[in-house]
């Protein structure tokens, strides 16, 4: 028996079973195509469900593409990595393209970065690419900023710092996401890069994330947003935010709520343009209206870009005077909505009723028929909020909600919002719903 043979054949097999999935920039490798925004096609080109492969990304036949763009080439090596592949970059040797682009951000130490907290991107100051995973990479990438803006005038560099600053806090909030390494749960950073294009006095960057996206984050206080979309639109609003972690970044801040409501009514008082892209769906900001639009494709996270024309009137009036007016608009509006929301909306704090042991099931019957039918009857929603309670069994629950929710059929799941529940009470509900709703 020849056993050198046989395993020559076997690692030539196993070799061949498992080919390299070759990915390839294309041309233009940008957010624009034929000089109009294209998210569609842009975001196309990843593949997120790549695991326990080997991936070469092919970036030598890729002449011309935007930083921005490049730099989430980086985001999609770290994923895949964490998916278990073995990521390789193939580069060409020209000075220009996305090669030498790729190398102007420091992207051959991709992985490096990605395995050392202590580290950061090495590329050019021009260009900067960084890693936002704590105190120290936020404080560097405010402090480049600033750098950039050092001809601009005072208003414009503490107008700049403000609206990155809040979209900083947003994806260290929202944008964490871990895998296994071994043993050990590590968490891939989100990622910040921006340029200073000097011959069209434009600043552009870009803030990349691969976490739970903002629908997700938002339904742990507003359960049963319809769609990506919905939720984006509904982040900007004043007052509304997702956050109830121990380690909330907003602590020692008084916009709580409002971060993004305000950096969105800056960028357009700066004549400026964002987009939002989050799960299926794209939001831009502009001066003259806010759009959205569903995609086909989907980014598994969020991210959000940002240009700045830089010119005489980009911050004719003061930081201060701009935020002040904003803070009486967000409260005017949430008056509004307080106003419209007590009119067609039940609101029910269950430890104010049932005490933080909610276990009373003749109390829950009788509040049925003195609170929640004639809601119903009313035409009105029902917000049950469900924080501090320790302990609510199913025979509580299904004597206030299931037949309240058999009379609506279905409904049901756009007129009972549950918020701050436990996973086991949050289990409870979803049975009570899916078995009154059939």
């Amino acid at each position: 028996m020849d056993c050198n043979n046989t395993l020559a054949n076997l690692s030539k097999q196993l070799k061949s079973s498992n080919d390299a999935v070759i990915i390839e920039l294309q041309d233009g490798f940008s957010f624009k195509h034929q000089g109009i925004y294209n998210f569609e096609r842009f975001i196309s080109f990843f593949d997120w469900t790549i695991t326990d492969k080997r991936v070469l990304i092919d970036m030598t036949h890729c002449y011309g593409a935007n930083y921005q763009a490049l730099s989430l080439i980086v985001l999609y090596a770290w994923k895949l990595k964490s998916q278990r592949c073995t990521v390789t970059f193939k580069e060409s040797e020209a000075t220009q393209g996305a090669s030498e682009m790729f190398r102007s951000l420091g992207g051959r130490g991709t992985f490096t970065v990605m395995m050392h907290e202590h580290l950061n991107f090495k590329g050019s100051n021009y260009k900067p690419l960084f890693a936002l995973r704590n105190n120290t990479d936020f404080k560097k990438i405010i402090e480049s900023a600033e750098s950039y803006t050092d001809d601009f005038n005072v208003e414009f560099t503490k107008t700049l710092r403000y609206v990155l600053s809040e979209l900083l806090y947003n994806t260290r909030e929202h944008g964490q996401s871990h895998y296994q390494y071994g043993k050990k749960t590590c968490t891939l950073p989100s990622l910040c890069q921006f340029s200073w294009y000097k011959n069209k006095s434009e600043v552009s960057f870009i803030i990349a994330d691969n976490g739970i996206g903002i629908k997700a984050h938002l339904e742990q206080a507003y359960p049963g947003q319809e769609n990506h979309a919905e939720a984006i639109l509904k982040a900007m609003k004043p007052k509304v935010s997702g956050t109830f972690g121990t380690n909330d970044p907003y602590r020692d801040k008084n916009n709580a709520g409002i971060g993004l409501f305000l950096s969105t009514n800056i960028i357009r008082r700066l004549n400026a343009e964002m987009h939002i892209i989050s799960g299926d769906a794209v939001v831009h900001i502009s001066p003259r209206d806010i759009t959205s639009k569903k995609l086909n494709s989907f980014w598994p996270g969020t991210f959000v870009l940002v240009t700045i024309k830089v010119d005489k009137g980009a911050a004719e009036h003061s930081l201060e005077e701009m935020l002040r007016g904003f803070r009486e608009e967000a409260l005017l509006e949430q008056n509004k909505a307080d106003t419209n929301e007590q009119k067609e909306q039940l609101y029910v704090n269950i430890s104010n009723y049932f005490g933080f042991f909610a276990e009373d099931k003749e109390a829950a019957i009788s509040f049925k028929e003195d609170k929640i039918f004639p809601a119903l009857d009313s035409g009105k929603k029902i917000l049950l909020d469900f924080k501090g309670i320790e302990s609510s069994p199913h025979s509580f629950l299904s004597a206030l909600l299931a037949s309240p929710i058999k009379s609506t059929g279905m409904r049901a799941y756009k007129i009972f919002k549950i918020v701050n529940a436990t996973p086991d009470i949050r289990e409870t509900v979803d049975f009570i719903m899916d078995e009154n709703t059939e």
